[in-house]
């Protein structure tokens, strides 16, 4: 799981967070497409006719049944929000990324599950046919429709004490026993080309720089937010490589607060400091800041 989110829930976590009003304007004008934040780092996206999710976790437990509970998958909300998705992207494999995959499927038969190998045996151990997965690699891509995603290796955030509790990788055999067992696997952001357009969805507070150094600018870039202190230089070094147009923060809500409550900020994310990161890239590169509201989807 996400350890920068569980070491510290009982902290006091900072306001609502703020929304952008309207549509995500792509400098280059309207696609026709859509975009969701559907909390955490998911995220689904339409291009050319495709729905491709990023990450697709709704269904949120509280802290004390992902220590202790069975995982228990909320299949409705799943599927309300993941529906008829072409294809699904998996940074990693802790639970508030993969936990809900058996639900997405069940939802969208059809789906190709892309993850790392960790994501994709944990996948079958749950049940999810092998026709419905692809074991991706560092700098491979894949097409779905007139889409193409890259995958791009790179590090989850950095916790303090986190080597003490995170698992990296999945048991010799069966499922995990509570959502705080999902192992981490290898880890991925991804790049997709579509409609004319580009993005990257960095869903875990981390940066390989050997992969990075392969990427070129991007129109619009997700960031997660969560443990990012641990990274040096984050968001300066993304910015350095993609020069987004446009930088949406994600992963920065508190993920044991359901989805009907607003979003609050995870403990110590430090919004202020963000956004002068964000003041930072506007500056060099004439980023402009979108904060999407949760849950809601976007045209594009």
């Amino acid at each position: 799981m996400c350890i920068a989110c569980a070491l510290a829930p009982a902290l006091s976590a900072e306001s609502t967070l703020p929304t952008s009003p309207g549509p995500l304007e792509l400098p280059s004008g309207p696609i026709g497409g859509s975009l969701a934040w559907t909390g955490v780092a998911g995220a689904v996206l339409e291009l050319d006719g495709v729905r491709l999710a990023f990450d697709p976790f709704v269904s949120r437990p509280p802290l004390l049944e992902v220590l202790f509970a069975a995982p228990l998958v909320d299949g409705a909300l799943v599927a309300r929000h993941f529906g008829g998705v072409d294809a699904v992207f998996v940074g990693h494999t802790h639970y508030d990324h993969a936990m809900d995959l058996p639900a997405v499927v069940a939802a969208s038969p059809r789906t190709r599950i892309h993850g790392s190998a960790t994501t994709v045996e944990l996948a079958r151990r749950l049940g999810i046919p092998d026709a419905n997965l692809v074991e991706v690699e560092d700098g491979e891509r894949y097409t779905v429709g007139k889409t193409s995603v890259e995958a791009v290796r790179i590090e989850h955030g950095k916790v303090p004490l986190a080597r003490h509790v995170d698992r990296i990788h999945l048991a010799k055999k069966g499922v995990p026993s509570t959502p705080f067992r999902y192992p981490r696997g290898e880890v991925f952001a991804f790049r997709i080309e579509g409609g004319g357009t580009s993005w990257y969805v960095q869903g875990s507070a981390g940066i390989d720089d050997q992969a990075l150094r392969r990427q070129r600018p991007v129109d619009v870039l997700l960031a997660c937010l969560a443990a990012r202190h641990g990274t040096s230089r984050y968001l300066e070094r993304l910015g350095e490589r993609l020069r987004p147009r446009v930088l949406m923060p994600i992963h920065h809500d508190d993920l044991f607060r359901p989805l009907s409550e607003p979003a609050k900020a995870v403990p110590g994310l430090g919004w202020s400091a963000f956004l002068r990161d964000a003041e930072a890239l506007a500056e060099r590169y004439g980023t402009t800041l979108f904060c999407p509201p949760r849950g809601e989807r976007v045209g594009v």
